[in-house]
């Protein structure tokens, strides 16, 4: 008992700042947590920020119900020394695709559109796409040597990444890739569609996995059907249901208190920044044209927690249905044939599902069990779901440098440890 009523004691403090935001308390949590797996993984924050690899960083760890470890560490920005709080604003990149997904899966759920229908039914300049054998060079001029694709590209491949389109961890079509997305803040979906049907595929349709913007164009497909800009449809379906107030596309000159910097290490491993949380970031003064479903919202930890316990209660969030379960079930069940694999890495123990990358099976790939569900952003964000233990957890940092953040890369496995 004395134990026992030492954790309560030592993680009272987690929860100060959620009773305060939403002005009621949590439950005390029954699970005996590990303090010690917590205790690290806060130092490890810590360690990248006196090491200068981040401003700082905000964290949260929910079970059956229960917030049962939170904090929020360091600073905003750094030259201005702002404290970092748990209502920051960060861009949470590809953690935009689940919610994207989900959208896309609500059409169908009203019976306007089908996975299994062709994507040239919503958007034409996809109707014929070719296949890249390779690419040479006549005179300095670039040649595509391509063939017709003998399948069709279907919605469910844009939900999977396995529609062949080029993405940006191709080597194949780098240069082309990137001609795609010159100055692309200042045009549409339209737009970015148009151009993007003008590429080669990297594959056929179906036989492989590659990620990449293919949620952008699904995004068009809502448009499309809806009748609706994709960002209304959002905040109409999703986004105003579930009181998910910070999240969005831009922001006005009132969120640049909240909004955080963003940073990157330069050659010499040291921080610098590339975007700065106030009323001159890109997400104030920009163009505010580019709606991109694949990687362009910015959200809060308390908001994007919101969406996962909507994911793991199977669309029910503060007793309104935001999805039926079995559009839900989509979202939770691997949705590739076992001989692709749903991972950068081409690991054979992750699938993907409408959505997420899923766990196949445990093993040494991932600390997390078989079924989690989770995705993470190229700006180091990170989160997981467990449905069979109802656990969610959410780490949010800003760093172009994802891959070179200790904290970021043993997030999930300091929250498994933690359980």
């Amino acid at each position: 008992m004395k134990n026992i009523f030492l954790i309560i004691v030592l993680l009272s403090s987690t929860f100060l700042t959620a009773q305060k935001k939403y002005n009621k308390p949590f439950p005390i949590p029954k699970t005996e947590i590990n303090k010690t797996a917590i205790d690290s993984f806060e130092n490890a924050i810590k360690k990248d920020i006196s090491n200068k690899k981040i401003a700082g960083g905000t964290y949260l760890l929910y079970e059956k119900g229960v917030i049962i470890a939170s904090n929020t560490i360091g600073e905003s920005d750094v030259s201005t020394h702002t404290p970092l709080k748990r209502d920051g604003l960060f861009r949470i990149q590809s953690m935009t695709k689940p919610i994207s997904s989900l959208a896309l899966l609500l059409l169908q759920e009203d019976g306007l559109i089908n996975m299994n229908d062709r994507l040239d039914k919503y958007l034409p300049e996809f109707a014929s796409p070719t296949v890249l054998d390779r690419i040479d060079t006549l005179s300095g001029v670039v040649v595509l040597r391509t063939h017709p694709a003998k399948n069709p590209i279907f919605l469910r491949n844009l939900l999977t990444h396995t529609a062949g389109f080029p993405g940006g961890f191709s080597p194949n079509q780098k240069v082309l890739y990137a001609a795609t997305y010159k100055d692309v803040t200042n045009y549409d979906l339209t737009h970015f569609c148009k151009e993007f049907a003008k590429l080669p595929l990297d594959y056929e349709p179906g036989e492989s996995w590659e990620y990449g913007q293919s949620t952008n164009v699904a995004a068009r497909v809502i448009e499309i059907v809806s009748g609706m800009s994709f960002k209304d449809f959002l905040k109409k379906r999703i986004f105003e249901p579930m009181q998910m107030n910070d999240t969005k596309f831009h922001l006005d000159a009132v969120d640049a208190p909240r909004l955080t910097s963003l940073y990157k290490l330069d050659e010499k491993g040291e921080m610098e920044m590339t975007d700065p949380g106030n009323v001159s970031s890109a997400l104030i003064s920009g163009p505010k044209v580019f709606t991109s479903a694949s990687g362009g919202l910015i959200s809060t930890l308390d908001d994007y927690l919101k969406f996962c316990t909507m994911i793991l209660k199977n669309g029910i969030y503060n007793n309104k249905i935001i999805a039926k379960p079995e559009t839900i079930a989509l979202m939770k069940t691997d949705q590739l044939p076992s001989y692709i694999n749903g991972s950068t890495t081409g690991n054979p123990d992750k699938g993907f599902t409408f959505g997420y990358q899923i766990i196949r099976k445990e093993g040494d790939s991932s600390p997390l069990p078989e079924k989690s569900i989770s995705w993470v952003g190229s700006n180091c964000t990170s989160f997981f779901i467990d449905p069979k233990r109802e656990v969610i957890g959410i780490y949010l940092t800003q760093n172009e440098n994802y891959s070179q953040i200790p904290s970021w890369e043993n997030f999930y496995k300091w929250m498994m440890k933690a359980l």
